[in-house]
């Protein structure tokens, strides 16, 4: 399998979670000299919820962009043993979209939407819902947010498509969905879903399942993977070894 990384984005996504835990940080301590004015009680408690809000979550976005396995380098190790005529695009701008992951492959391109929160998920009819530790998810400590996939990975296939066409590219009536939960300790319910969903695990399978009947050829995907490989900081594509030499991480 081939890799395309944008660097770029991952550092500015760090950065920015960086500065999240600073200003939550900022809103905490400042929160309690004014208590001490009876007068700013109410200010007080409004800082000190806003702080405690962007430290959590400034908190939850390191978890995720640190030093940890992330997303991206997951994929990479569960879809390494796919051939060259794959390509795995990390976190292409289109247009004014960040997306996360998308695979170019002949039968056409998938767009991916991770998710790395643990525990019981179920979904129906494209609603979605976590299975206990709601008393948790009040006051975001129970991990990343699970939001709704579903809605996310289509706006996600809609801005593809969308970019696809203002390029005059082919490929964009060929873009299908799908949700990958990367954590280890995520139990999925899956009642029904317009899109697939599986655990990294069964990603690989999924993939393949997707067929390997070529509607994209080599040309038309090099042309689709150059666009989505344009910015700065961008590395790729560069062919990823089927075995992991070091199975601890798997950058590029």
């Amino acid at each position: 399998m081939r890799l395309v990384v944008n660097h770029g984005a991952i550092k500015r996504q760090r950065r920015r979670a960086r500065l999240m835990v600073l200003a939550g940080l900022v809103g905490l301590f400042s929160s309690f000299p004014l208590t001490l004015r009876p007068q700013l009680v109410l200010l007080a408690y409004a800082v000190l919820i806003v702080g405690f809000v962007l430290f959590n979550t400034g908190m939850q976005q390191l978890s995720k962009w640190g030093r940890g396995l992330r997303p991206d380098e997951i994929l990479n190790r569960e879809l390494r043993r796919l051939n060259d005529r794959y390509t795995l695009i990390h976190y292409p701008q289109v247009g004014g979209v960040q997306l996360e992951h998308v695979l170019v492959y002949p039968g056409g391109l998938l767009v991916i939407l991770t998710r790395q929160v643990y525990g019981g998920v179920r979904v129906e009819n494209n609603r979605w819902r976590r299975v206990g530790r709601r008393w948790l998810a009040l006051f975001n400590l129970a991990g990343p947010p699970l939001g709704n996939p579903t809605v996310e990975c289509q706006l996600h296939q809609k801005a593809l498509r969308a970019y696809l066409e203002s390029e005059g590219l082919p490929g964009a009536d060929l873009i299908d969905g799908m949700i990958v939960f990367v954590h280890p300790h995520v139990q999925l319910e899956v009642v029904s879903s317009d899109l697939t969903v599986v655990r990294a695990d069964e990603l690989l399978a999924a993939v393949r399942n997707l067929g390997t009947e070529v509607v994209l050829h080599t040309r038309q995907r090099e042309e689709i993977v150059a666009a989505l490989a344009r910015g700065e900081d961008v590395e790729g594509p560069v062919s990823l070894p089927s075995r992991d030499p070091s199975p601890g991480r798997a950058r590029v």
